[in-house]
C-alpha cells in the first residue's frame, strides 16, 4: 500500500525544505506567544473601598483576589489546555527533521539526511476520543479543585471575621467587668483609708483589679491577632471597623436538609475522577486495536537535495502495538482499581458529609437551649451582684469576696453567653461548607473570578 519513488525527488526534496524553512520561525512565534500568554501580566490586589466589613463582603473581597484561587484557576486553565492537546490527535500531524545513516546507494557511505513528513489519523478504534475524555474529565478534578479552594477560602474568611466579632464582644464584656471592678476597689479603699475595712480586703480588690485587666489585654491581643489574619485574607493593610452583626439567612445554615451532592467539590472531584479512569479504561483497550491513517513522506541528501536519490512516499498505514512488556495489562488493572477506589471514595465522603452536618445540627439545638439558659442565669447574677453589693456596703452581712465572687460569676456567665452566640456563628459556617453551600448561599455562583465562572 506504499508506493516509492526516486526519479524526479529532486523537486520533492526542494519543496519539503523550503515548507520545512518556514514552518520552523512560525512555531517559534507561537511558541513565544503561548509561553507570554501563559505568564500573563502580574495581578495586584485593588485598592480597599471597605468603609464596614460585613460577613459577605468579606467573602467577596477574599474571593475575589486570594492566591490560593489564582493557582486553582492556573491550574484549571493547564488542564483546559490539557484537552486542546488531547483533541489535536484529529488534525495532521508534520514532522521534520536531521539524520544520517548508511546508505547504500550512495556508494556505501554515511551520508546526513533531510526528511519531512505528514499523516492524518483516519481511524484508531476511539484512542484520540479516550484521550480526549481524560483530558475533559481532567478539566472537571481542575473545577472541583477550584470550587473546593474557594469554599475553603470562604470558610477560614468567615472564621477569622466571626473570631473578630467574639474577641470585640469578649472585650465589651470584660471592659465593663474591670470598670465595675475599679469601682468596687475604690470603694474598698476609701473604706479601708477611713477604717471601715482590712488591709486584705483592700489587697484582695487590688488583686482583682490587676486580674481584670490582664483578661482584657489577653483579649485584646487575641483580637489583633484575628485581624491581621483577616487582613491577610483580604488583602488589604488595614482593616476598617468589622460589623458585629451576621445576615439572617446565615443562622439558618444548619436546617437546609440534605445536601446538593452535585455542589459538593469532594463528590464533585471523585465523580470527574471515575469517569477519567473509566476513559483510560477504554483508551487502554484501543491501544490494542490498529490505527489507520493517511501518511506521506520525503528524505533528501542534505549535501544533494536536487538529486534523484530522494525519496518519496504516500498511502495508507495500518500500525498497532505487537507487543509493550505487560503495560497493556497493567493499565487495565490501574483503571479497574482506580474505579472501585472511587466508588469507596464516594461512598466515604457522603457519609463523612451527612455525619458532620448531622453533629453539627444536633450541636445547634443543644446551643440554642444553652444560650436560653445563661440568658436566664445572667438576668439572676445581675440582681445577685446588686443585692452583693448593697448588702456588703449598708448591711455588713456580705463579705467583700462574696461581692467578688459574684462579679466574677456574672462575667463568666456573660463570656459563655457570646463564646456560645459565637460558636453557633462557626457551626453555621461548618453547615455551610460541608454541605457545599457556601457559594450559593453568599451569591457567589456566576461570579467571574479572573475570567473563570464560578
Amino acid at each position: 500500500m506504499l508506493r516509492e519513488g526516486s526519479g524526479n525527488g529532486g523537486g520533492w526534496s526542494c519543496l519539503c525544505l523550503s515548507v520545512f524553512l518556514t514552518v520552523l520561525p512560525l512555531a517559534a512565534s507561537a511558541g513565544a506567544q503561548v509561553a507570554d500568554e501563559v505568564a500573563g501580566p502580574e495581578m495586584a490586589p485593588a485598592a480597599s473601598s471597605l468603609s464596614t466589613v460585613t460577613l459577605e463582603t468579606a467573602v467577596r473581597r477574599a474571593v475575589g483576589w486570594h492566591p490560593s484561587i489564582t493557582e486553582a484557576i492556573a491550574r484549571l486553565k493547564a488542564r483546559g489546555e490539557d484537552v486542546r492537546v488531547a483533541r489535536a490527535g484529529y488534525q495532521p500531524q508534520i514532522s521534520a527533521g536531521l539524520g544520517s545513516g548508511y546508505d547504500n546507494l550512495t556508494q556505501s557511505r554515511w551520508r546526513p539526511r533531510a526528511s519531512i513528513s505528514a499523516s492524518q489519523m483516519l481511524y484508531d478504534f476511539g484512542k484520540v476520543s479516550s484521550s480526549v475524555a481524560i483530558a475533559e474529565a481532567g478539566t472537571r478534578i481542575g473545577q472541583a479543585q477550584l470550587l473546593l479552594a474557594v469554599d475553603t477560602l470562604i470558610r477560614d474568611t468567615s472564621y477569622a471575621l466571626i473570631e473578630i466579632q467574639r474577641s470585640t464582644a469578649l472585650l465589651d464584656v470584660a471592659g465593663q467587668q474591670l470598670m465595675i471592678i475599679r469601682d468596687i476597689n475604690e470603694l474598698v479603699d476609701r473604706r479601708y483609708r477611713r477604717g471601715a475595712s482590712t488591709r486584705s480586703d483592700a489587697l484582695q480588690a487590688q488583686a482583682r483589679v490587676q486580674g481584670a485587666e490582664a483578661v482584657v489585654q489577653e483579649i485584646e491581643a487575641e483580637r489583633k491577632r484575628w485581624t491581621s489574619n483577616l487582613a491577610y485574607l483580604l488583602g488589604i493593610d488595614a482593616l476598617p471597623p468589622v460589623s458585629a452583626e451576621v445576615p439572617e439567612w446565615f443562622l439558618e445554615s444548619c436546617g437546609a436538609g440534605e445536601p446538593d451532592w452535585s455542589r459538593v467539590p469532594a463528590v464533585m472531584q471523585i465523580q470527574a475522577t471515575r469517569d477519567q479512569a473509566e476513559a483510560e479504561l477504554r483508551r487502554t483497550r484501543a491501544d490494542g486495536l490498529p490505527t489507520v491513517s493517511l501518511g506521506a513522506g520525503t528524505t533528501t541528501d542534505i549535501n544533494d537535495p536536487f538529486s534523484d536519490r530522494a525519496q518519496v512516499n504516500f498511502g495508507i498505514n495500518i500500525s498497532s502495538a505487537l507487543y509493550s512488556g505487560g503495560a497493556y495489562r497493567a493499565r487495565t488493572r490501574s483503571a479497574g482499581y482506580i474505579l472501585g477506589a472511587a466508588d469507596a471514595a464516594d461512598a466515604n465522603v457522603r457519609n463523612e458529609v451527612a455525619r458532620l452536618l448531622a453533629e453539627a445540627q444536633r450541636q445547634v439545638d443543644s446551643f440554642d437551649g444553652v444560650v436560653a439558659t445563661l440568658m436566664s442565669r445572667e438576668d439572676s447574677m445581675r440582681e445577685t451582684g446588686t443585692l452583693y453589693r448593697l448588702q456588703y456596703l449598708e448591711m455588713g452581712t456580705r463579705t467583700l469576696v462574696d461581692l467578688l465572687n459574684a462579679q466574677q460569676e456574672l462575667q463568666q456567665v456573660r463570656f459563655d453567653l457570646v463564646n456560645t452566640r459565637h460558636d453557633l456563628r462557626r457551626l453555621n459556617v461548618d453547615c455551610l461548607f460541608n454541605a457545599g453551600a457556601e457559594r450559593k448561599a453568599f451569591k457567589l455562583t456566576d461570579m467571574v473570578v479572573q475570567g473563570v465562572r464560578l
